[in-house]
């Protein structure tokens, strides 16, 4: 069993010493080729998800460097915004806003932040390089670095000279307990209990006529400015007791259910007759606001899916509000802080939390006697993205980019672009066709500062691109340094200040592609060959580098993009600490190290999401033991490599090499189409599959019966180190490690596998014919092992000869020349190709399931059935083809076909019959006793940690049958063991068992 965590401590360290990574680089310096990386947030220890994510980076890139290429490889971090914030603010105690000025103030807040980002940076990296990721970690960019900044100012500025910088108001979300706002694309949802009422709102100079209206924000009725309506749809007047009440037809009898009420219609109209409609507020005399409250029309925010019909409309809070508010010319009236609660316009609501004042609010419209009807109902709703507070919009001047100046452009960049998979294309382009212009300002403390001046006496405002226009040189651009210089107003001498916000979080990471990059570097990369992020990122760094990259130089930022699912615990959660499903990196080193973690992980389709498993992990592992037994074999064995022609090879050295060669082209394809998993998955079946358990094995009955062992070994040499270079990438630690043991010190190769271009197949070394007629003998000796097990013999023991008869001549060709093949990897002595065999067949069906499967056509299908040749049956139902003359799968469960022939076992593959003589010969069993006795002294060199060359001394007391057959094969029995001398006793040994009936009892020891 591997050692693996001491192997893996092993190999990074060598990495790092001798600086494999950098000398790989070097010698591809004239083919460059630009990774960015997506940079993840320094905000603590990295969960399994940002190691996958950080594995998909590895694998691809590996494989690009060994490609030929020099890989700008360089490692980021977001170290700025909300999510830095709140781990400070939670290890200060902070709970608002103010306490960072007030309290602890904005500089030591600041300064704790950009300690604390850092602190991460160095723990998250080594975690990363743990999993044997390759990234240039020593030369890190980080967003909080002043050259980093100076990038984004730049493209700020380049933003304002083409117009698409703007301040206005706007209604935005706004998180109360972080004080500031968040894009659209920030949002994050969750399913959320709120009240559901129907209110109603009583029109001017109409006694006892009421507006029905519906709402899930009982609070935003204070800041009721209109009602709207569709004006296409019809509304009814309806009698209700002693009042009319005014709703859409179409909701009447939804409304009339909810409020348990009965009603005539007096009278219909429009929509479009309801426009202007005079009404009062039923809470006007709570509230401190008075205004000329009426009905408006719209067509795109009114549905008859829910409510009644009328839409209560608050201008400050809301987008669609917002934008019937400016089309009809209302006051966008938001009376709510930055705290979050009211303010004095909001009259008896002053002071109170918004989102606390639900109740209030509905409690005083039962006073009132406009409450109609209320529930809590469950829906969804947005709350911020880092905090988990439920958000609001408000009113709020802030600034903006005007993407829907450049959305054209955009569209057009992502068609010019490489999307893996291939739907997200669709995807992209349909968020960036919905969105919005983007909200950049933030209302916070540790960011990139907006780099605008406002001038305190005459309002000129002044966008700064480069810390060379301002009058004198900081050490560090952030707050509040940045806050205390001053620049001179061009327009009328005064002094202007810097607006005090920062930018979104996201500005900072959509300006990664050329921000991270030195002058240098500049010139000689301008967009990136490739990045990878989560699914998540279409809303997040896909889109802000979209933007950023159309406003830097109109093009996209990115060739290729690819994304990957979400990872996930083993209960198909979110894997959080919260919800105690979280597993630590650490743990999955410990159990199952990195290569078992990168080997589960690479074979899962990359785009889909991943549930952990212990159990996977545990399977991936012992995969890994399987393809390093493989390394210690040929360590073993080959003592030194020999040139080989192909008049050299036997058949199963064709068909390996060729093997190799179609699963190396499959890789190499794959990896090209950004199909890891198949790469991934390829190559491991090849390895487990062909090579240890086919391949292998061939080659030791061939060192046994000393038949060209040498060209066997050294294909074996040469085909595994192949294999080796190419699954490096998937894991490189075991193939470092087998590389670095097995195969330097016999080449006297390079100083790292990785050092080695991807391997090249071979179109001319791939027989496709060779590989088919292998599969045919697959499949016999598949076959054979299901008879034997029929028969009760073990596969350890020989059986004289079986019979093949085959449904075609290639089947023929395939057994001829694979009969040795077959020989060894079954354990036969005699392999018989026959064109019939005259046996008993017998067939029958089960027609009670027949005529439940087929009905109708039953009947005929028993016709043609019992009218088939019995062994042209048998072909049928094995090769799982259409019946013919039914047009139906003739199921094979549901035929049963007898077959005897005296002697032997009989079974049915794709490609013939096989006949198992199951009747042993007494030298057969001998032979078969014989390999039991060895097998088991072989077991008991394994526990006393024995190697072939050292030679033992067996003491053996045996039943008197097994006795003599251990003496009449005593050189063969010495030889397979490597015992210098076996002693017979009557003597109770070390060991014993009892084989076939027969009493054996074994003590062993090694030769001095």
């Amino acid at each position: 069993m591997l050692n693996h965590k001491e192997i893996e401590e092993n190999i990074l360290k060598f990495w790092r010493e001798k600086r494999i990574r950098e000398k790989l680089n070097e010698k591809h310096k004239d083919k460059p080729f630009y990774f960015c990386e997506g940079p993840p947030y320094a905000t603590g220890d990295p969960h399994p998800g940002t190691v996958w994510n950080h594995v998909i980076k590895d694998m691809y890139l590996r494989y690009i460097r060994m490609k030929g290429y020099y890989v700008h490889d360089r490692a980021g971090f977001d170290t700025h915004g909300l999510p830095i914030e709140v781990k400070v603010e939670k290890e200060e105690g902070v709970t608002s806003k103010g306490d960072i000025e007030e309290k602890i103030g904005v500089k030591t807040f600041i300064d704790k932040c950009k300690r604390f980002a850092t602190r991460y940076i160095k723990s998250m990296s080594e975690k990363f390089e743990r999993f044997g990721v390759w990234l240039d970690f020593e030369n890190h960019y980080a967003t909080y670095r002043n050259s980093y900044m100076e990038q984004v100012w730049q493209n700020i500025k380049r933003a304002d000279d083409k117009g698409l910088l703007y301040e206005g108001n706007y209604v935005v979300p706004y998180c109360p307990r972080c004080q500031t706002t968040l894009a659209n694309y920030e949002l994050e949802y969750f399913e959320k209990e709120d009240p559901s009422i129907f209110v109603k709102f009583k029109l001017k100079d109409k006694p006892n006529e009421y507006l029905v209206i519906w709402t899930t924000t009982p609070w935003t009725l204070i800041s009721n400015l209109a009602v709207m309506v569709h004006p296409s749809a019809t509304y009814v007047r309806v009698k209700v007791d002693d009042e009319v009440w005014i709703v859409a037809k179409d909701r009447l009898d939804y409304v009339l259910e909810k409020t348990g009420k009965s009603g005539v219609i007096i009278d219909e109209m429009s929509g479009k007759r309801l426009d202007g409609l005079r009404y009062e507020h039923p809470l006007q005399e709570f509230i401190g606001k008075t205004y000329d409250r009426h009905v408006v029309l719209s067509d795109e925010y009114v549905t008859m899916e829910e409510g009644s019909g009328l839409v209560h409309c608050a201008p400050g809070h809301g987008p669609e509000d917002y934008e019937i508010g400016k089309r009809y010319d209302l006051e966008i009236y938001s009376p709510v802080t930055k705290e979050g609660t009211f303010d004095e316009t909001a009259g008896k609501y002053a002071g109170l939390e918004v989102l606390k004042t639900n109740d209030i609010v509905i409690e005083d419209l039962e006073k009132k006697g406009a409450l109609l009807f209320a529930e809590t109902i469950k829906h969804r709703y947005m709350r911020c993205w880092r905090c988990k507070t439920p958000l609001i919009y408000i009113n709020m001047k802030q600034w903006f980019i005007k993407v829907g100046d450049i959305k054209d452009k955009m569209l057009e960049n992502i068609a010019n672009t490489v999307w893996v998979p291939d739907y997200l294309r669709k995807r992209m382009s349909d968020f960036v066709g919905e969105t919005s212009n983007w909200c950049i300002s933030r209302q916070r403390y540790w960011g990139i500062p907006l780099p605008i001046w406002r001038c305190e006496r005459c309002g000129a405002v002044k966008v700064v691109g480069s810390f060379k226009e301002l009058p004198k040189k900081l050490d560090d651009y952030h707050r509040p340094y940045i806050d205390e210089v001053t620049l001179k107003c061009d327009s009328c001498g005064g002094e202007m200040r810097r607006v005090p916000d920062v930018l979104d979080v996201w500005v900072d990471s959509g300006n990664a592609v050329w921000a991270s990059l030195t002058d240098d570097e500049r010139k000689r990369y301008e967009v990136a060959d490739f990045i990878v992020e989560g699914r998540d990122q279409v809303r997040g760094w896909f889109y802000s580098l979209l933007a950023f990259g159309t406003i830097h130089y109109d093009r996209a930022p990115y060739k290729t993009v690819m994304q990957h699912g979400m990872f996930l615990a083993e209960d198909g959660n979110t894997m959080s600490k919260s919800l105690g499903n979280f597993v630590p990196v650490e743990k999955i080193i410990e159990q199952y190290g990195a290569d078992a973690f990168r080997l589960w992980v690479m074979k899962n389709v990359p785009w889909e999401d991943v549930k952990f498993s212990w159990n996977e992990l545990k399977e991936a592992k012992a995969s890994l033991n399987i393809l390093a037994n493989i390394g210690t074999f040929i360590d073993r064995f080959v003592d030194e490599r020999i040139d080989y022609s192909d008049e050299d090879l036997l058949i199963e050295d064709r068909w390996i090499i060729s093997k190799f060669n179609s699963t190396l082209k499959k890789a190499t394809e794959a990896m090209d189409q950004y199909n890891f998993h198949i790469a991934t998955r390829v190559l491991k079946e090849f390895a487990e599959e062909m090579l240890s358990r086919r391949y292998i094995k061939l080659v030791k009955s061939r060192i046994k019966a000393d038949k060209k062992k040498e060209v066997a070994l050294s294909v074996l040499f040469d085909v595994y180190f192949d294999f080796l270079k190419a699954f490096g990438i998937v894991a490189p630690f075991l193939s470092e490690h087998i590389y670095q043991t097995v195969y330097k010190k016999r080449l006297n190769g390079e100083e790292s596998i990785f050092m080695y271009d991807w391997p090249e197949y071979d179109t001319l070394k791939i027989d496709p014919s060779v590989e088919r007629m292998f599969d045919v003998a697959d499949q016999v000796v598949s076959m054979v092992n299901t008879l034997r097990q029929k028969a009760g013999i073990k596969l350890r023991w020989p059986v004289e000869e079986i019979i093949f008869v085959p449904f075609d001549s290639f089947s023929e060709e395939a057994v001829m020349k694979f009969s040795d093949v077959i020989r060894d990897m079954a354990n036969i002595k005699d392999v018989r190709i026959e064109s019939k065999v005259d046996s008993q067949v017998k067939v029958t069906l089960d027609e009670e399931k027949i005529k439940e499967l087929y009905k109708d056509l039953a009947d005929d299908i028993f016709k043609e059935v019992y009218n088939v040749d019995p062994i042209e049956l048998q072909k049928t139902v094995g090769l799982g083809k259409l019946f013919k003359g039914t047009g139906y799968e003739l199921k094979p469960e549901l035929v049963v076909v007898e077959e005897s022939y005296p002697g032997y076992e009989v079974g049915l593959c794709d490609y013939g019959k096989v006949y198992l003589k199951s009747t042993l010969s007494e030298e057969l069993f001998e032979e078969g006793m014989l390999r039991e006795v060895i097998r088991r002294i072989q077991m008991m060199r394994k526990e006393n940690r024995l190697v072939e060359s050292d030679t033992i001394d067996v003491v053996i007391n045996a039943s008197d049958k097994l006795a003599n057959i251990i003496e009449k094969h005593t050189d063969e029995f010495k030889r397979a063991v490597n015992a210098s001398s076996i002693t017979m006793t009557d003597k109770t040994q070390e060991k014993s068992w009892k084989i076939e009936g027969e009493q054996l009892s074994v003590s062993i020891k090694r030769k001095k």
